[in-house]
């Protein structure tokens, strides 16, 4: 549906509201050199007998009138303009413009409708090493009988917790999302914890791992404890699947468990609660559990990450608001988190559901107009946003997007501007 709208909106020649205006100009100063036109007409040949005398003349008059009036130059001039401010967006702010209506718009644009993740933020995930949470202590003594002895056991608790997160991660996807994010905390706590955090990985070694399925939502790694050459099971991925593999409904996943932990009253209730806390301060995470082979595994805690906004997010965003454009997020990540990236950069928090979005109507439309923005949306949805607000308030819209996603409504938009390292589907 999404490319065949694309290809609906290239079949459809654009005009840019600034071309409407000039040709509304145009037209008023035709009609009035036709007006001007009838009056010499009418006076230099009824008045001064003009019809009489000199027919012709005051014919060629009229004309000559009607034709200076037609701005025929208007368009090449129009033309040679616009292409000498692609060329200044090229080579002074590194933007190719691939329409010229759009660079026409630009400047009158009411409303930018923006993707979150890669748009306004980094789309590098990020952990934040503080706020890494550990769950009962059980798990980790299973994992390294010598745990008690630390000094400070909730430090080692999270190297720990890390620790199990790269044994489950592949070193060479150092570009994904997850995986990439695991080595980066590594590194920095490294760098921050000294040697501790390596040593304790040097007792382990990677055996086998099964990568991420959408259907699982978890990745499982087999690991040999290299002090007893004790074979462990180490999984992480979606908490309500990495505590209870069942839930939500039994999935092809080769290994299936319930960890221990949930076994006890209240424990479920905690790590949910704890979950939320963090998704309300925009943060999505991932669970992390272990336990040795052909036993029961148990709840090592959770790894908070978080897209972090792109250095320049803030400022533009002011910018554009300080010239009247109203900025708008519509993402399809978790509502929490766009509200809390929208705190963060400055923009309306009044953001709602994608389901709101297809209300349909003019109860929809008002809706689309009055909120800040959008999360969990569908591509479609994107697309809906940018035409009712055109379609309902004749307003000039900009998306900018990264995505396949976001494809749809960048077609859409009549200033579609498709960010640096962009997806070609969107370019």
């Amino acid at each position: 549906q999404g490319q065949a709208d694309i290809m609906a909106d290239r079949a459809t020649a654009s005009v840019s509201v600034f071309e409407q205006k000039v040709m509304v100009v145009v037209n008023i100063i035709i009609s009035i050199a036709v007006l001007d036109a009838i009056c010499i007409v009418l006076v230099q040949g009824l008045v001064r007998n003009g019809f009489d005398v000199d027919f012709k003349g005051t014919l060629l008059t009229a004309l000559s009138i009607l034709i200076a009036a037609v701005p025929i130059a208007l368009p090449l001039v129009l033309q040679v303009t616009m292409a000498i401010g692609a060329y200044r967006m090229a080579t002074d702010h590194h933007a190719i413009v691939t329409r010229m209506s759009a660079l026409q718009d630009i400047a009158s644009m009411d409303v930018l409708c923006s993707d979150k993740t890669g748009t306004l933020t980094t789309a590098k995930m990020s952990i934040n090493l503080e706020k890494i949470w550990t769950a009962k202590k059980d798990g980790f003594s299973i994992l390294d009988p010598y745990y008690y002895r630390s000094p400070n056991q909730e430090l080692a608790a999270q190297q720990m917790l890390l620790v199990m997160g790269i044994m489950c991660s592949n070193p060479d996807k150092k570009d994904d999302a997850i995986d990439g994010a695991l080595l980066r905390a590594w590194d920095k706590m490294k760098q921050e914890q000294g040697d501790a955090p390596a040593k304790m990985r040097e007792g382990y070694q990677q055996l086998d791992l099964t990568g991420f399925n959408p259907e699982v939502k978890r990745t499982v790694a087999t690991v040999k404890r290299l002090y007893d050459d004790q074979k462990l099971i180490v999984a992480k991925g979606l908490a309500s699947k990495i505590l209870d593999t069942s839930s939500g409904g039994q999935d092809s996943g080769k290994l299936q468990w319930t960890c221990e932990e949930c076994k006890e009253e209240g424990f479920l209730e905690m790590v949910q609660k704890t979950d939320q806390e963090l998704s309300s301060k925009g943060y999505k995470t991932i669970a992390v559990a272990a336990g040795i082979e052909g036993k029961g595994m148990h709840f090592l805690g959770l790894l908070p990450m978080i897209d972090p906004p792109r250095y320049d997010t803030a400022i533009t965003v002011q910018r554009l608001m300080n010239s009247g454009v109203e900025v708008k997020m519509i993402t399809g990540d978790h509502l929490n988190i766009a509200i809390e990236t929208a705190r963060m950069v400055g923009m309306a928090t009044n953001i709602l559901p994608g389901e709101a979005t297809r209300e349909g109507g003019h109860t929809g439309d008002e809706t689309i107009r009055e909120a800040g923005g959008f999360a969990q949306v569908l591509p479609r949805d994107k697309r809906e946003c940018v035409l009712a607000l055109q379609r309902s308030y004749e307003l000039v819209v900009g998306m900018t997007g990264d995505g396949v996603n976001d494809a749809p409504a960048l077609s859409a938009a009549q200033c579609g501007i498709a960010v640096e390292d962009a997806t070609d589907a969107a370019k």
